[in-house]
């Protein structure tokens, strides 16, 4: 065999085994690239679920923050009708004094507020109804005397054992109860 011979036989060894090499280095760079690909998506899975997470907390806290301020406005329009109306009750309560009505109207929440009275009383009325409550008093024929010291729309306050037992008849005792009432129904109705 000759040094040719030799030459090429190791030439074509070198060659085989760089062929050798390099498709072993291609085969673990190949699996080098798959391994870190595989890497890079559960990174990038990992971090695209805590994103998602803190997403749907500030959602959640943005979601329910406004539904507060919807329940919150909705009190407050509820509240503002509701006082509106009954401002406006009040003034045309106010006005009732000065109508041909008011007599009788005066005299039935007097006897509401003196039925089960047993014994002398005092009538504590506006003074605008100074006269009328003592027309009144003298009309239903009962022991009241007529002290106009407290500043009412309309309506009495009936005093009786001294002074411990009184009993609000006014229209603005009674718009209040009223009120009380229109909320609890306008919330109810709202809410449904």
């Amino acid at each position: 065999m000759a040094i040719e011979d030799i030459f090429k036989a190791l030439e074509e060894q070198a060659d085989a085994e760089c062929d050798q090499i390099r498709r072993a280095a291609e085969a673990q760079a190949k699996a080098i690239k798959a391994e870190a690909k595989q890497e890079a998506e559960r990174i990038k899975e990992q971090r695209l679920k805590a994103v998602n997470e803190v997403v749907e907390t500030k959602t959640g806290k943005t979601l329910n923050a406004a539904r507060l301020d919807v329940k919150k406005a909705l009190a407050a329009v509820r509240e503002s009708t509701v006082e509106a109306v009954f401002e406006d009750a009040q003034k045309k309560l106010a006005d009732l004094r000065s109508g041909k009505e008011y007599e009788d109207v005066f005299t039935r929440l007097v006897q509401e507020a003196v039925k089960n009275v047993d014994g002398a009383c005092v009538l504590l009325v506006d003074p605008a109804d100074k006269a009328v409550a003592e027309k009144v008093v003298g009309k239903l024929g009962i022991s009241c005397g007529v002290d106009p010291s407290i500043e009412t729309i309309g309506g009495a306050v009936v005093s009786s054992d001294g002074g411990r037992v009184n009993r609000r008849n006014t229209f603005e005792s009674r718009l209040e109860k009223t009120k009380g009432i229109a909320q609890a129904k306008i919330a109810e109705i709202l809410t449904q």
